[in-house]
């Protein structure tokens, strides 16, 4: 039996086509895979500067004081209104335009004056957990009280000592007794 010259040729081309879109669709699969991995490290990335982020609007409202919360610029992520995840909308940290009825005791306050209060040296977790009983109407996450503490040793208002690995703080003035909050 004799394959006419046309369909060879025929088969030829239609084989060399068929090789060139395996080699496309191995190509594209590679390509998809590289950016997954591109955008999954941005994900991580941009959920740890969020995390920080809040981490250090945190602080500065508990270093700045009562009555000056100030307007925050979102997050761009928060402005377009998406985030790189499934287009669903980031959180937004509310805004709080009203005053205080109340003056505040502020975390500074606290710490300074637990701390001047304190025979021993307190490690950032103790101060945490002693501010959170004695004012359980406060959030005072440990890493807000850490970095509270360390702006304390910055402006010399405490005083950090290392024993090993651990971290421990105490005053470096004499005790205050804040105001009542209320």
């Amino acid at each position: 039996m004799h394959v006419p010259e046309a369909a060879v040729q025929t088969d030829d081309l239609a084989s060399q086509y068929l090789a060139r879109v395996e080699q496309d669709l191995a190509h594209n699969a590679e390509a998809q895979e590289g950016i997954g991995r591109d955008m999954e490290a941005l994900r991580q990335r941009l959920d740890a500067l969020q995390r920080d982020r809040d981490v250090l609007l945190s602080l500065r409202q508990a270093l700045s004081g009562p009555g000056t919360q100030e307007t925050v610029a979102p997050a761009p992520a928060a402005a377009s209104g998406e985030t790189a995840n499934g287009g669903q909308p980031a959180p937004v940290m509310p805004e709080t335009h009203e005053a205080p009825t109340a003056p505040r005791t502020t975390l500074v306050d606290l710490v300074c004056s637990h701390l001047a209060n304190q025979s021993e040296p307190r490690s950032a977790t103790e101060v945490s957990t002693d501010i959170a009983q004695a004012h359980p109407d406060r959030r005072a996450k440990t890493t807000v009280v850490r970095a509270t503490l360390e702006a304390l040793v910055a402006q010399g208002r405490a005083r950090r000592t290392k024993r090993g690995r651990s971290v421990f703080y105490s005053s470096s003035t004499p005790a205050q007794v804040p105001p009542s909050s209320g």
